[in-house]
Formats: C-alpha cells, sequence, structure tokens
C-alpha cells in the first residue's frame, strides 16, 4: 500500500475513534453531557491523535527515505553491471553543476574527485567539431519547455588525450513548462564503433571483389557466398546457403586430389591449388582456389573461408601464351627466344659431326621511311610478302626467324661452306629486285645481310653477334649486300668501343682542340671567315681525326656535348679575333644530324655560347647537313625557324648529296648552299659534274642564297669557280685546318699595314 494513503486512513481513523470515545464517554456516564465540556473532550481527544499522526508521519518519512537510497543503490548497480555511465543535471534552482558517477569519470580515465561537476567543465572534454552540435541540441530539447527524451552520440577526450565515441541517453523533467531535471545514462561505444566499421569494410571488400568466397561452418555447411561466387558460378546466395560444397564438383578428380586437399588442411590449416568445380549451367570450370580453417580460443574448427578466381581464360588461352613466347604474331616464324635455341642446336650438331654451318641475319634497308608513309598496316603486309619470298628460295631445314621489326635472322644447316652460304644470300637478294605491292602500288626495297660461320666461334651469342657485325659493315659498304665476319671487323668493333669509353673523359680532360679552315672569297681574293673543326689530341694515338670518333660519339649519345663544346670554344676564339681588330667575317661551326632529337638542349647552350662569349650572332654560322634536315622536314624547319629568330646564319653542308625537295627548299629559312667536294673533285673535266655545279649556282641565286665550293684543291679548279660572282671557297688550296694562332697570323697578314696606302 501507499505510505501517504496509510498515513491519511490512520488519520482518519484516530479522528472516529475520538469522536467514538466522546460518545461513550456520555454513554458511560449516563447524562447527557454540556456541549462545552463535550467540545473540551473532543479537543482533547484530537490533541491526542494529531500528537500520535506527527509520530507516524516522522517514522513514514525516515522509512521512505531508507527506501529511496535503497533504490538508488539497486539503480547504480544495475547501471554498473550494464556498463551504463549515471548523470544527472539539477535545473530547478538554475545551476550549472552536473552529477557523474564514478563509472562515468572512469570512462574516461578519471577519479570522480578530479572530473568537473559542471556544464563547462563536460563540454570542454567534447570533442572541438561535435561541441556547437551537442550544445545546440540540449538547447533546443530545453528551451521546448516540456518533459522529453535525449539520444545523442559524440566523441569525448579520454585523460590520455584519445577521444572515446560516448553514447548517451536520457530524460527531461519539465514543471511549469521549465527544466527542473536533466538525467540519463552514458556508455562508451568505441569499440563496437570500430567493429562495425570492420564489419562493414570486410563486408564491403566481399561484395566488390572479383574473387569468389564461400564460408562454411564446422560441419562443412555453406553459411555465405558473396556477390562474385554468385557471378562466377550461376548459383545465388539462397541456393549456396544451407548447402554443401560438393555441389561444386565437377568429377574430374579423383578421391586422392580430394584426400591430399584435407590432409593439408589438418596439417596447415590451408590449401592453395588449381581445381575444377562445375558452374549452375553444367560448364567445367577452372579455379586458382585457397581455403583457410578457423579455429576459436580453444582450436576448435569453426569456418572454413574458400576463396577462388576464374582463370578459364587463362586456361583457354595457355597455347595461345605458348605460342607467343616463341614466334612472331605477324608472321608466325620463330622469335628471337626460339631463334636461340635453334642456333644452339645447330651449333651442337656442327660441333658433334665436324660441319660447318651458317647464321645469316637479315635486315631490310630504310623500312622505316615505308612505315611513316604508308603506314604501319601497310608495312606488316609488305612484311608478310618479304617472309614468302625468302622462304621461297632456301631449304626447307633452314629455320628464319624475325627477331625484330624488319630484322630477320636464318640458321643455315645447309650451308656447309662460305661458297654455299653466300650463294643463299645471293637468292635472298635476288627476291628484293622485283617490285613489292603495298597499297595498290610497287614498292622497291633492299635488303642486306651480314653472315658468320660457325662452330668457331662456339657460343650462340657470339655468332649471333658476330654476324650483326658483317650486317653493319654490309650496310656501310652498300645496301642490298652481304658481308661475312672476320677477325678484322671484331677488333674494329672492340677499337670503336675503347674511344666510346675514352670519349667521355676527353672532354674534361682538355685533350679535345679546335682547328680552323679558311674559307676565302673568290671576288674579293681574302680570307673572310672559317670553319671550325673538332680534333682529339689523345694521349696515346696521337691526334684523331673527326672521321675516327664523330661517328662514335653519335651513337653513344655524346654528340650533344661534343658539339656544345665546339659551339662554345669556337665562340670564344671568334669574339677575341674580333677584338684585337682582325678581319672575320663569320665562323662556322658543323652541327650533328643529332641536333634535331635534342633541340632544347642545343637551342640553350648556343644562347649560353653567345652569352657568355659576347660574339654577335650575325657572325656565328651553323652548318647542317642537307639529310639530316630531311628525316623530318616540317618539325625540323620549324628548328631552323628558332635558330634563324636568335640571329644566326644558316647554311646546307653537303648540298646535292641528299634528296631534298626542291618544293621544300624555298621554305628553307638558310643563307648558303655548300657544295659536296664530290662535285668539285673532277672539275673541270666532268661534264656531269659542270652541270651540276652550274644548276646549283643558278638555283642558289634565284632563292637569293650564298655559294661556297668545298674541297678546292687545285688552281684549275679555282680557275673555273673564279666565272662565279660572290663565290665562297674552301679547301687545301687556300689552307688545311689549322690552330686558333696560326689563323690568326694569316688573318693578320692579308691585312693591310699602318704607313701602306688606302
Amino acid at each position: 500500500m501507499n505510505q501517504n494513503l496509510l498515513l491519511k486512513t490512520s488519520m482518519l481513523h484516530l479522528v472516529v475513534s475520538a469522536i467514538s470515545v466522546a460518545a461513550c464517554a456520555g454513554l458511560v456516564l449516563g447524562t447527557r453531557l454540556p456541549p462545552a465540556l463535550l467540545v473540551i473532550l473532543l479537543a482533547a481527544v484530537i490533541m491526542v491523535c494529531t500528537g500520535i499522526f506527527y509520530v507516524l508521519h516522522h517514522i513514514l518519512k525516515l522509512d521512505n527515505e531508507k527506501h529511496a537510497s535503497n533504490e538508488k543503490q539497486q539503480l547504480q548497480l544495475a547501471l554498473d553491471a550494464a556498463g551504463e555511465c549515471l548523470w544527472d543535471w539539477q535545473l530547478a534552482d538554475g545551476s550549472t553543476s552536473i552529477h557523474f558517477s564514478q563509472p562515468y569519470c572512469a570512462m574516461l580515465g578519471y577519479e570522480q574527485k578530479e572530473f568537473a561537476q559542471n556544464q563547462q567543465g563536460w563540454r570542454q572534454l567534447l570533442h572541438p567539431d561535435e561541441r556547437e552540435h551537442v550544445q545546440r541540441r540540449i538547447t533546443k530539447l530545453f528551451a521546448e519547455g516540456k518533459d522529453n527524451t535525449y539520444e545523442n552520440t559524440y566523441r569525448m577526450r579520454h585523460k590520455n588525450g584519445s577521444y572515446r565515441w560516448i553514447h548517451s541517453r536520457g530524460r527531461l523533467f519539465s514543471e511549469n513548462g521549465k527544466p527542473v531535471r536533466f538525467i540519463g545514462i552514458a556508455a562508451d561505444i568505441s569499440q563496437s564503433r570500430e567493429n562495425s566499421e570492420r564489419l562493414r569494410l570486410a563486408n564491403a571488400v566481399f561484395d566488390s571483389t572479383h574473387e569468389g568466397v564461400l564460408i562454411s561452418d564446422a560441419n562443412n555447411i555453406i553459411v555465405f557466398v558473396n556477390r562474385a561466387f554468385s557471378n562466377i558460378t550461376g548459383y545465388s546466395y539462397t541456393e549456396m546457403v544451407g548447402n554443401s560444397p560438393r555441389i561444386l564438383q565437377s568429377g574430374r578428380h579423383s578421391k586422392e586430389f580430394y584426400a591430399e586437399m584435407w590432409r593439408s588442411l589438418d596439417n596447415k590449416d590451408s590449401w592453395t591449388g588449381e581445381i575444377w568445380n562445375r558452374r549452375k549451367n553444367g560448364e567445367v570450370l577452372p579455379q586458382l582456389q585457397t581455403i583457410t580453417q578457423l579455429r576459436d580460443e580453444h582450436g576448435l574448427i569453426t569456418h572454413r573461408v574458400a576463396v577462388f578466381s576464374d582463370i578459364s581464360l587463362l586456361k583457354n588461352s595457355q597455347t595461345e601464351l605458348s605460342f607467343l613466347a616463341h614466334y612472331d604474331p605477324l608472321t608466325s616464324l620463330p622469335n628471337r627466344i626460339l631463334l636461340h635455341e635453334h642456333l644452339k642446336l645447330s651449333l651442337h650438331r656442327a660441333t658433334k659431326n665436324k660441319a660447318r654451318a651458317a647464321l645469316l641475319v637479315i635486315d631490310l634497308d630504310h623500312f622505316k621511311i615505308i612505315n611513316e608513309s604508308l603506314g604501319h598496316a601497310q608495312g606488316d603486309e609488305l612484311l608478310k610478302q618479304v617472309v614468302s619470298r625468302i622462304q621461297q628460295v632456301t631449304d626447307p631445314q633452314d629455320t628464319l626467324s624475325r627477331f625484330g621489326g624488319d630484322e630477320f635472322a636464318m640458321v643455315c644447316d645447309s650451308c656447309g661452306d662460305g661458297i654455299k652460304a653466300a650463294n643463299t644470300a645471293e637468292k635472298i637478294l635476288a627476291q628484293f629486285r622485283q617490285p613489292f605491292s603495298a597499297d595498290q602500288q610497287d614498292i622497291f626495297i633492299t635488303a642486306s645481310i651480314g653472315i658468320c660461320m660457325y662452330p668457331d666461334p662456339s657460343c650462340a651469342e657470339e655468332v649471333f653477334r658476330y654476324a650483326e657485325t658483317a650486317l653493319s659493315k654490309a650496310k656501310e659498304s652498300e645496301r642490298g649486300s652481304y658481308a661475312f665476319y672476320n677477325t678484322e671487323l671484331t677488333e674494329t668493333a672492340t677499337r670503336k668501343l675503347r674511344i666510346a669509353s675514352e670519349l667521355r673523359t676527353a672532354i674534361d680532360d682538355n685533350q679535345l682542340v679546335v682547328h680552323y679552315q679558311p674559307v676565302y672569297s673568290l671576288t674579293d681574293q681574302k680570307t673572310v671567315g672559317c670553319e671550325a673543326l673538332v680534333r682529339w689530341q689523345h694521349p696515346h694515338n696521337g691526334l684523331l681525326m673527326p672521321d675516327e670518333f664523330i661517328e662514335i660519339a653519335e651513337s653513344s649519345s655524346q654528340i650533344s656535348t661534343l658539339d656544345s663544346w665546339v659551339l662554345h670554344h669556337a665562340c670564344l676564339q671568334a669574339q677575341q679575333w674580333l677584338q684585337q681588330g682582325l678581319p672575320l667575317d663569320f665562323i662556322s661551326v658543323n652541327i650533328s644530324s643529332r641536333l634535331f632529337d635534342r633541340k632544347e638542349f642545343f637551342t640553350y647552350n648556343l644562347q649560353k655560347a653567345l652569352s657568355e662569349s659576347g660574339l654577335p650572332p650575325q657572325r656565328l654560322e651553323l652548318e647542317i647537313t642537307e639529310s639530316s634536315m630531311m628525316d623530318d622536314p616540317e618539325q625540323n624547319i620549324e628548328l631552323l625557324h628558332e635558330l634563324r629568330d636568335l640571329g644566326v646564319r644558316l647554311a646546307i653542308d653537303d648540298f646535292g648529296t641528299g634528296y631534298s625537295s626542291l618544293a621544300r627548299l624555298k621554305f628553307l629559312p638558310v643563307d648558303k648552299f655548300k657544295i659536296d667536294r664530290t662535285f668539285i673533285q673532277n672539275l673541270p673535266q666532268d661534264p656531269t659534274d659542270l652541270a651540276i655545279i652550274d644548276a646549283t649556282i643558278a638555283l642558289a641565286q634565284s632563292l637569293n642564297l650564298m655559294i661556297q665550293a668545298e674541297g678546292i684543291e687545285t688552281q684549275e679548279q679555282a680557275d673555273y669557280l673564279m666565272q662565279y660572282p660572290h663565290l665562297l671557297a674552301q679547301g687545301y688550296l687556300y689552307g688545311k685546318p689549322m690552330p686558333a694562332a696560326d689563323f690568326a697570323a694569316m688573318l693578320a697578314a692579308q691585312q693591310p699595314s699602318p704607313n701602306s696606302p688606302q
């Protein structure tokens, strides 16, 4: 029974009893009492009853407080057991103090005595990013002025500096529209939140991976499959869960296979291998699969996880991959790998049988031009025609292979001596004398062949290298020919390698020097300029001419550095002569064909050389070969315009030996043509050379260009060229390349003396 109700009932009983006592007293006395006495008696009884009521109320109050205290203790014990932490905010008197229980404080790493028991202290522990949000939620709750529930999740700073996720629930009590009490519980949910995030990520991985995933329990009953599993096998999630993995068996594996798989699982808790399963539609499915057993803390198996990938495409393409690994996909010929295997076998047979055989390396000449002009599709078709023609004239026992873009090799077991090898090469080259068909037009191409006889050398790598060396010799001598490897070629190649290595230090060691060859004006009968020509003062081999190391510098990627060095020294020397008052119109510097491959590098060094030397740009002439201009005319013409914008002069060297288009010549931003020495050496006897010179000079005059003839060695040649006005001449007749001091002396000697008549 409610204690208040008990108290009221007891009071009523006391009043009724008092009245009854008064009535009984009148009856006992047998007389009617006076009203006044009756009132006094009733008052006395009520006073006694009031005293009794007061004592009873006090007793009940003490009992209520004890009961409430017990209930509060029981509540706290229940909250502690549930991992919940109590907070209590008394608002009736406008207080900001908050009671935080000991578990609440411990949750954040504090003792209760050191934890701020107020709103401000609690607020400071909130994460800065969430502080305003939480405060707005509470303020809005208070403003509504009615009882309401509260729930929120936020981060609070632990004593160790970390942040914990806190989930808080509570209730607001209000009276007359004003909050009077805000009480609730809180719990640290950091771990559960982390676990949830991990679970979410795991589910995302399972759902997004391309590998199929199957999870079974300890009894090998499927409990989970991912989306990729269904996509690969055709079985849905509902079809697989509750079933056994045996549903996937293809029947291709023996009992021993599965027994070995289970032994591995028992011993290692894992198995990896290829397995053939079956899709829902009956198709056999090759898989690369890994099975892992999961155990609990007691070592008992709880689950098995199988992860597999579909290797159908891999299995279906194994034959193709094997083919691609050893054969050229375009021509179906053996590739470089298989070529070396055939060569090794041929070497073994030749050595064993004391016989001779040959390796022929075949390279198509200028095939790059065909690809660029006709396109790669037509180029590929042309290569197929080449293969067909070679196979028509070679022995079936010989092995033809393609090991590069336009490079082929043939292992010729049938070539027992050099004569047979030469005959085979001649037959192959004869096939190139007839035109090929590409893009509905006849195409003429040539090939060069390098030949190495073996088994001496007896190493496949050496045989191949020697054949390529012979190929280089064939290309140097005449396109469309063949050449044999010999010892002399090896020595030459070795020497080139040594020079390339030594050239790297030659510049730093000041071994390079510049000589200057005069350029003579036939009209003015005096030296007006010079050409700077590099020499290498080798410490052991003496003075080396450019033809001994320039080509090597180009092939070893050192030519840009060499060009820059010559350019720098030539500009410095020319400016020094000008400052000395020597009559010099220009100095000419040869530029390698590799200029166009590194144009930014060269332009930078050109500007640097002009700036550091102080030489006026119009005094510098750059010589560029005609053939290098035609490799990529549009891009190269653009570069020439950039050089002209710097103010330097441009000359085309060896004019007439290249294949320049007359249509392009008129767009070249050049100042001079240099007639190659091959057209000068037979003057004036050769009528063909005379006609070429006349045409070249007429062309230059029509384009308003200067003309310079090089290679003049006789007076007879000079006398013939005198008929052309403003012609410049260069050659041994006017001076060989000489050191700077000698050239300066030549310039000084042709100056008039101060006392001579002007």
